[in-house]
């Protein structure tokens, strides 16, 4: 080989095996600072992340956490802002009750842990090239995580309309006036309205960016939906409908009779598609068929029982439950006046089938004590002592079936006046609202110990926004209000279980008999373990058109914030485990005073102490 074709075939080899040499030092490199980085991250969140306004890149779980409810504290002292013209509100993000803290009900409730656990799990899933293009990805182009909440947007609409829907002035449709043979079109008015469902999606946006500026709701000018000009058609339907001389309404083996004189005054315009037609007004038919509900309304009963001594003696039959569906049966009157067909109508009724019949009484395998549960309601108010009374009563002798999931909302019922309930005061933007429920969340704190005590396994609890005396100790307490959060828990024993109800002097005690099946029950620690206590803030005044200028007026003690942990494990007979943790998170509350807006002299202080904070 020529001299000279060594000296090429040398100098590429060299240069082969130094770019092999740089290759591998740069892999080396480059795997050894990729380590370094992991490892400097190991415990931190990845540079260019944030959680709102908050860069969190380089902190730890811990220092970020400390932010996020430092941010949730500055919201709950402060209210939610809400402004529309001169008037402002702030909303709390916890419906208050001036008497019984059973009515408060979280708006907002964030959900940090949640939170950063989906912000940890950024760039450590999947292979290594992924996590590392997505680390590079973050680092670059920033990410913005979003925040996980809880936003009862019935509950925030309610306190927004019952303070500002003062302000608006609603479009009116044009109105029918028949009076004798005399037919007027009155014409239509517009109006302007609040754009509540706009101030609701703007929080949605403050919440994510952790930015919470106040909000303002804008009086948007608003047409009416039916206009005189396009009553035309609508008009000459109406020698059909007029010459209907009565309405027969019928329920097996009932009817009623509805003549043209009355029904005459329910008449109005509607829409059906882009059609306007006559038909009736549904307010005005529903409060017609209200004493109709009230005479063929049955509500489903199942077979109950009552425990004397060790026993069982029957006291309820059971029996199947009718309900008039006023909705439905609305829509079919309705339906049937649009067409001017003078028909029969049978009303829509609907059967709940009881779940335990009398006839199935013939093997419960109640023979014991299987677990118990108590709380008291010493310092409640009266009515709220009554409440807890007419629940428990409704309680008193349920059957729960072999493998039925308990839902405590169903099996009370309904929670109203006609039910023997009494209402209580709850505060709704600058407002005080009487609700229905107070005392309930006695009952649903008993109900989840019982079930405990009792080794079920819990299916849905949720703990109070915050500590309230009558549930201690923190941490064993469950808040019901309809329609959710529920109390519910499934009967695996194999064996139908009776729930009793007592009340001795102000404890209220729960007791579940059945067949012990020799499961074991451990609740670790008990009481459950109190850390992250931290202090209840400065006192908050609630701005009110409903007390006299400068009058103060305390509705709310305040309640230091904790967080609480017990694992409950149930170790049955064949030697499985099952395990549940509860955790319940309550915020920090400070004194809460209404005020009467635009005070001029000295307040004067009215104070209500029934609602103590709890020992810590």
């Amino acid at each position: 080989m020529p001299e000279s074709r060594k000296k090429v075939m040398g100098g590429r080899l060299r240069w082969w095996l130094s770019s092999v040499a740089i290759f591998l030092v740069l892999i080396i490199i480059i795997t050894g600072l990729f380590f370094a980085y992991q490892k400097v991250y190991a415990q931190k969140f990845w540079p260019g992340l944030r959680i709102g306004y908050l860069e969190i890149g380089g902190q730890t779980r811990d220092q970020v956490l400390a932010q996020l409810k430092s941010i949730e504290k500055n919201v709950s002292d402060k209210g939610l802002k809400f402004i529309s013209g001169e008037k402002e509100i702030f909303v709390n993000p916890i419906v208050i009750s001036t008497t019984d803290p059973d009515l408060a009900k979280p708006i907002l409730t964030f959900d940090w842990n949640k939170t950063l656990d989906n912000t940890a799990l950024v760039g450590r899933e999947g292979s290594w090239d992924k996590q590392l293009t997505e680390q590079l990805a973050v680092m670059i182009f920033d990410r913005q995580m979003p925040v996980e909440y809880s936003l009862n947007r019935e509950e925030l609409l309610a306190a927004l309309k019952s303070s500002f829907s003062e302000l608006e002035k609603p479009p009116a449709n044009a109105q029918l006036v028949i009076k004798g043979e005399n037919i007027e079109v009155l014409g239509e008015k517009s109006g302007y309205v609040l754009d509540y469902q706009k101030a609701v999606g703007q929080l949605d946006k403050s919440i994510n960016n952790l930015d919470f500026q106040p909000i303002s709701l804008d009086l948007t000018f608003q047409e009416p939906q039916i206009k005189k000009e396009h009553t035309g058609s609508a008009v000459n339907s109406l020698e059909s409908i007029l010459a209907i001389d009565s309405l027969k309404l019928t329920v097996d083996p009932y009817w009623w009779m509805i003549g043209k004189d009355k029904f005459v005054d329910w008449l109005e315009f509607q829409t059906v598609g882009s059609e306007v037609v006559v038909g009736f007004n549904k307010d005005k038919v529903v409060e017609f068929l209200e004493p109709i509900a009230a005479a063929v309304n049955v509500e489903a009963q199942d077979a109950k029982f009552e425990l004397t001594g060790k026993r069982v003696t029957k006291f309820q039959a059971s029996r199947d439950g009718k309900e008039l569906n006023l909705e439905e049966s609305y829509n079919k009157i309705n339906q049937q006046i649009i067409t001017g067909r003078a028909e029969d109508i049978e009303l829509v009724v609907e059967v709940t089938l009881a779940k335990v019949t009398t006839g199935d009484v013939n093997d419960f395998g109640i023979k014991e004590s299987i677990g118990r549960g108590v709380s008291n309601f010493a310092g409640s108010p009266p009515n709220r002592r009554h409440n807890i009374a007419v629940g428990a009563a409704a309680l008193n002798g349920i059957l729960i079936a072999p493998n039925e999931e308990f839902s405590l909302l169903e099996a009370l019922g309904s929670v109203d006046g006609e039910h023997g309930y009494k209402q209580e005061l709850v505060i709704k933007g600058d407002r005080t609202i009487p609700e229905y429920g107070g005392g309930l969340c006695q009952i649903g704190t008993t109900t989840f110990r019982a079930a405990l005590r009792s080794g079920l396994p819990i299916t849905q609890r949720r703990n109070h926004s915050y500590r309230v005396v009558y549930y201690e100790p923190a941490g064993m307490d469950a808040t019901i209000y309809n329609p959710s959060p529920d109390m519910r828990f499934v009967n695996d024993t194999g064996y139908y279980i009776l729930f009793t109800t007592r009340i001795e002097g102000d404890d209220l005690i729960f007791e579940f008999y059945g067949t012990k099946d020799g499961r074991e029950v451990k609740i670790d620690p008990d009481p459950p373990a109190i850390y992250n206590v931290t202090s209840s803030g400065e006192p908050r005044y609630i701005e009110t058109d409903e007390l006299a200028p400068g009058v103060k007026k305390k509705v709310e003690s305040s309640h230091k914030g904790a967080d609480t942990y017990f694992k409950y494990t149930v170790t049955y007979p064949n030697g499985e485990v099952k395990e549940q943790d509860f955790y319940s998170h309550y915020v920090a509350w400070p004194e809460v005073w209404l005020i009467g807006r635009q005070p001029t002299t000295t307040p004067e202080v009215i104070t209500d102490d029934n609602q103590n904070s709890p020992p810590l």
